[in-house]
């Protein structure tokens, strides 16, 4: 009876070992399982962020390309006279530096404007918006050629010239030679272009025109002709840097 009862036991204890064995190894295949599968979305979840980030700085790169402006020309006054009787703006004297994509000094002029209000004339290509925030290598920012310089008391026709019709500005000569090419076709072109919807799209252009900034010219400010990435002309008025006020002075002096 006892060898019988020690046999069931011993029975016993192999079917509880062999069930404990089973056990756990269910429980390490689910733990293994839950392990992959944790692995598994963690790695899928961390693409997708991967994705959603590169979409995101994608979107900003575009915004940042849609939004950007381009300094086209700094102007300062470096003389006014007034009429002592009216107190009228009898004329001012002007400098003008144009600039070049990398904000140097690419020409410079220097014109006398009856009155205080100066018109900056200039031609202006727009390209598709598409192909400004895909940073097309030839439609990648608006285009312009500062024509001329009038004011209210000088008509266009008289004005002073600043770039030349027909040719690459001297703010785009440092273009590669593809988008020089390119760039030269658009201005030899430019009437034909603004009045050619049909060519105009072939191109990626989505407009073509004439524009003129003005303002009155005070001293003692700097003036920024800038252009935007999918717009036209601006004329902005800043702060006269200090030490061009000095060399004013010292001139005037």
């Amino acid at each position: 009876m006892t060898r019988f009862v020690s046999g069931i036991s011993g029975l016993l204890r192999s079917i509880a070992a062999i069930a404990l064995v089973a056990i756990a190894a269910v429980f390490t295949g689910l733990y293994l399982h839950y392990r992959n599968e944790q692995t598994a979305y963690q790695q899928q979840l961390q693409q997708a962020l991967d994705v959603s980030r590169q979409r995101v700085e994608a979107l900003e790169m575009m915004v940042e390309r849609l939004t950007s402006v381009r300094r086209m020309a700094q102007i300062i006054v470096t003389d006014q006279h007034t009429d002592p009787v009216t107190g009228s703006v009898l004329f001012t004297a002007l400098l003008i530096a144009e600039l070049d994509e990398n904000g140097r000094v690419c020409n410079r002029s220097q014109v006398t404007i009856p009155g205080r209000i100066a018109y900056f004339e200039g031609l202006v290509v727009k390209f598709e918006p598409d192909c400004v925030a895909t940073a097309e290598p030839l439609r990648g920012h608006s285009l312009a050629l500062l024509r001329r310089v009038y004011s209210e008391s000088l008509a266009p026709d008289q004005g002073f010239p600043l770039d030349t019709p027909g040719s690459i500005p001297g703010a785009y000569r440092t273009h590669s030679p593809a988008a020089a090419e390119f760039e030269q076709m658009l201005w030899s072109r430019f009437w034909t272009l603004a009045n050619d919807p049909a060519m105009a799209a072939e191109l990626g252009v989505r407009v073509a025109q004439g524009e003129a900034v003005y303002k009155p010219m005070l001293p003692g400010r700097l003036y920024e002709l800038t252009i935007d990435a999918i717009g036209g002309l601006n004329l902005e008025t800043r702060p006269l840097p200090e030490a061009v006020s000095e060399v004013l002075a010292a001139a005037s002096g």
